[in-house]
């Protein structure tokens, strides 16, 4: 591997963390007072919701690497997406949140609001945590592709 190739897959991935750290942070503090309830005081709050964006940051980045591999293209963000990447983050969303939400509601890290939070039918998972990931993955994707241009123009 080059040096530029080096760089630009750690330029890729850095864009792709901070955007997605602060998209994840604005959704999941905008969702939780309403849809969630916790039983944690403010600290203890915190710590979740830092917890929550983390686990949301490194899921994107997973993702990140994942197509990159499969497209065998370490500038797969800046490159042209197709049908199959777009299933792939479908896919994957769906997969990464019904196993995380699972695994949070049973064992007591978080519960939803009964009054406020939709249920996919025929499960115990709520809508908004679904559909946080299949909407923000690919508006990660495309705001980092911008931010990585507007890093590297001029290289």
């Amino acid at each position: 591997m080059t040096k530029k190739t080096t760089r630009d897959i750690i330029i890729q991935t850095l864009s792709v963390a901070v955007v997605a750290f602060v998209f994840q942070l604005i959704w999941e503090y905008s969702q939780c007072g309403p849809f969630y309830i916790m039983d944690d005081d403010l600290a203890g709050h915190t710590r979740l919701m830092i917890s929550a964006t983390v686990g949301d940051m490194n899921m994107s980045l997973l993702l990140l690497w994942m197509l990159m591999f499969i497209n065998k293209d370490v500038n797969w963000l800046i490159g042209k997406w197709h049908r199959h990447d777009y299933i792939i983050m479908v896919f994957y969303a769906l997969f990464i949140s019904f196993f995380f939400e699972i695994h949070a509601l049973h064992t007591g890290r978080w519960g939803y609001n009964p009054d406020t939070m939709p249920i996919i039918p025929g499960t115990p998972i709520g809508w908004l945590p679904v559909i946080q990931l299949l909407i923000l993955f690919p508006i990660i994707f495309m705001v980092s592709r911008k931010v990585y241009i507007q890093l590297t123009k001029g290289r």
